[in-house]
């Protein structure tokens, strides 16, 4: 049993580096040449006695994780573009999508916004610009009281003011 705890200690701290780093259990125990469940073992072990060792490492872990996440996210092309046109326009692709849909389909939306009962005047459009306008954030998407989000609205009466 003895033997167990020194080996136990040895391991703890290429244990935690391995957890600061955000390495899988498999990493870890490669390094150490040891069984996967072994190092996982080790790590339960540490919760459980409320190891502060470790929970600097998880907190270590989310930040290394982060930063992967963003370091893939930046490297992705559809990224790299949106940034561009930003930079170029002073709005992002999505901003710009959300102006060009309510520009074509303003006749449409005014129509709504000027009947009764905006879920009926929403169904009378087809499915396609119906479900275009939902992902663009045009109209809400509910299952019996579609109506225009608030964001489109306010476009929509600016638009007309400055017109």
């Amino acid at each position: 049993m003895l033997e167990n705890t020194i080996a136990r200690k040895k391991r703890r701290p290429v244990i935690l580096k391995g957890i600061s780093q955000d390495l899988k259990h498999s990493e870890i125990a490669d390094q150490l040449r040891a069984n996967r469940g072994l190092i996982m073992s080790d790590i339960k072990l540490m919760r459980r006695n409320g190891d502060l060792g470790l929970k600097k490492a998880e907190k270590a872990q989310v930040q290394a994780h982060e930063k992967k996440v963003l370091l893939i996210r930046n490297g992705k092309k559809h990224f790299k573009q949106n940034e561009r046109f930003l930079r170029m326009t002073g709005i992002t692709l999505q901003q710009k999508s959300f102006r060009n849909m309510i520009d074509f389909n303003k006749r449409a939306l005014m129509n709504i916004l000027r009947s009764e009962d905006q879920n009926s005047a929403i169904m009378r459009l087809s499915k396609n610009i119906r479900k275009t306008m939902r992902r663009n954030g045009i109209i809400t998407k509910r299952w019996k009281d579609n109506e225009i989000t608030e964001h489109a609205q306010e476009y929509l009466t600016t638009k007309k003011s400055c017109a």
